[in-house]
């Protein structure tokens, strides 16, 4: 009975108020009084509701124990984030499958969880639900359509924080215990190492006939440092000059050379001149021009 349910019956479940009335029903509903009384009697059906009924009076509505734990089951339903089905359910609703009945067979799904979903989405403002003359009209609002267009929405999924593990602390020795208080980047410089000390050579003895073969050469020895003592104001002292002050002395020659050849062009030159000058004077002072 309970997978019977569907979302026409939980529409009018909650419509009805404490101080609702079978004969003032119809009006929460828009339907007329014959079609308020017909989906009245449905949930009685269901067990969801029960009449009380007064002579002379009106014919009060209750919800039973059973309804008020739909309702309380379809409001935890309301507060579950958005899934696949009410993606599939948004996207029937968008090409056209209005009635309640086309739905369900469209999506193929049980009436109780069909109806779940369908007050989720009524509650969040993904469709509107109206009831007119007994029948539910569904459509979907703005927010509806754009998801249904948009598709599924992208749910963030935060990513495990992995425990790191404490890093193992090194373990100290007792007897280097000195050792071991120095910064890491001290024990890392290798020790110099000392130099080795050279041994001092000890005098072999010679032999006799080493003593004698060395015996004139010690003499010959002696003398050299003597000869080399000597004073050198005996020897001719040759005056050398640096290559530089020759290239400056061949340069002073050249320049010297170059004055005199020009000296003597110009000389030359001049007396050219004259001759040349005293040549046409005489001509003149032939001619009787002087």
């Amino acid at each position: 009975m309970a997978n019977e349910i569907n979302f026409m019956d939980l529409t009018v479940l909650k419509r009805i108020k404490p101080d609702t009335t079978v004969e003032k029903f119809g009006a929460l509903i828009n339907s007329s009084f014959f079609d308020a009384s017909n989906a009245l009697g449905t949930l009685k059906i269901k067990g969801l509701v029960d009449f009380t009924t007064y002579v002379p009076g009106q014919n009060a509505i209750t919800v039973t124990e059973m309804g008020k734990k739909l309702i309380e089951e379809a409001d935890t339903k309301e507060k579950m984030p958005f899934d696949q089905l009410d993606f599939a359910i948004l996207t029937q609703l968008s090409t056209g499958k209005r009635n309640l009945a086309d739905l369900s067979t469209a999506v193929n799904i049980s009436p109780k969880d069909l109806g779940m979903h369908l007050y989720k989405l009524s509650e969040q403002q993904y469709i509107s639900a109206d009831i007119r003359n007994g029948s539910l009209d569904m459509s979907l609002t703005e927010k509806g359509f754009m998801q249904a267009k948009a598709g599924m929405p992208q749910q963030v999924s935060q990513p495990a924080q992995t425990a790191q593990a404490p890093r193992p602390q090194p373990q100290q020795n007792p007897q280097s215990g000195a050792q071991n208080q120095q910064p890491q980047h001290l024990q890392s410089v290798p020790q110099a190492v000392p130099p080795q000390q050279a041994k001092p050579m000890q005098p072999q003895p010679l032999q006799p006939q080493q003593a004698q073969q060395q015996a004139p050469a010690l003499t010959q020895g002696a003398q050299q440092p003597a000869q080399a003592s000597q004073p050198m104001s005996s020897q001719p002292q040759q005056q050398t000059h640096p290559p530089e002050d020759k290239e400056l002395a061949e340069m002073q020659k050249q320049l010297s050379s170059t004055s005199t050849k020009k000296t003597g062009s110009k000389s030359v030159y001049l007396i050219g001149i004259i001759v040349v000058i005293i040549i046409i004077l005489i001509a003149l002072f032939a001619k009787g021009v002087l």
